[in-house]
C-alpha cells in the first residue's frame, strides 16, 4: 500500500510541473522552549530550534522538509521530516492527504513513515495518521475560535494528550505562541504522564 500510496503522489508531482500553474517555495525558522510532540517532549524538557523549506502548487500539490532538535538518549540530536502531499476542496470540505518520513541521526529504529488523511469543516478539524512498519496509528481533533486553538489526540497503545495554545504577533514579523499540553500515557507503553507549559517563536519567509 505504502509504495502504491507513494508512487501516486509522484505522478501527481511530476504532472504539475508540466504545467504553467503557480507554484511558490517558502519556508519559516523558530524556537520553542520544549518540542513537543503529540504530547511528548522530544527534547527531554530542554529547547529545540526548528527550521522548514516548502514548495506549493496552486493545483493542491505541496512538498517540504522540516528540520528539527531533538535529545534522545542514543545521543539522536537531530530530526528530519520529509514529506509530500495534496490539500483541497472535497464536497464542500478540506481534504489533505499526504505521506511523511521521519528520519533522525543516531539510531536508524527510530525511522519511519505515515500516511495523513486529514480534513476540516466549520472550524473542526480531523487529523488521522496511519502508521507504516513499526509506527502505531494516531488521530487528533483540533477547534480553533477567539484565536484559541484547542487539540485532543489519541496516540494508540501510547497514551491521550490534549493542548490549549494561543498564538500572536510581535514586532518585525514575528509570531508568538504560548500554550498548555497534557499527555496521559497508556498503562504498559512504558512512558509516563507529562505536563508542559511551553511558549515559542517562529518566522515566516
Amino acid at each position: 500500500m505504502i509504495n502504491t500510496f507513494k508512487n501516486v503522489l509522484a505522478v501527481l508531482v511530476l504532472s504539475t510541473l508540466t504545467t504553467t500553474a503557480y507554484a511558490g517555495v517558502g519556508g519559516a525558522a523558530g524556537y520553542g522552549s520544549d518540542y513537543i510532540f503529540r504530547g511528548v517532549s522530544q527534547t527531554d524538557g530542554g529547547n529545540s530550534a526548528w527550521a522548514s523549506a516548502n514548495w506549493d502548487h496552486d493545483s493542491g500539490i505541496y512538498a517540504g522538509v522540516w528540520l528539527g532538535q531533538v535529545d534522545y538518549a542514543d545521543d539522536s540530536d537531530l530530526e528530519r521530516d520529509l514529506f509530500v502531499g495534496w490539500s483541497g476542496d472535497v464536497a464542500g470540505m478540506n481534504l489533505d492527504v499526504a505521506y511523511i518520513d521521519y528520519n533522525y541521526n543516531g539510531d536508524a529504529d527510530l525511522n519511519g513513515n505515515e500516511i495523513l488523511i486529514g480534513t476540516e469543516f466549520m472550524g473542526v478539524s480531523f487529523d488521522y495518521y496511519m502508521g507504516q512498519d513499526d509506527y502505531t496509528d494516531y488521530m487528533e481533533f483540533g477547534y480553533s475560535r477567539w484565536g484559541m486553538d484547542i487539540s485532543y489526540g489519541m496516540w494508540d497503545s501510547i497514551g491521550d494528550n490534549w493542548s490549549v495554545s494561543r498564538s500572536f504577533d510581535l514586532p518585525m514579523g514575528v509570531e508568538g505562541s504560548i500554550g498548555y499540553v497534557s499527555f496521559m500515557a497508556d498503562d504498559g507503553s512504558l512512558l509516563e504522564d507529562e505536563d508542559s507549559f511551553i511558549f515559542g517563536v517562529s518566522k515566516q519567509f
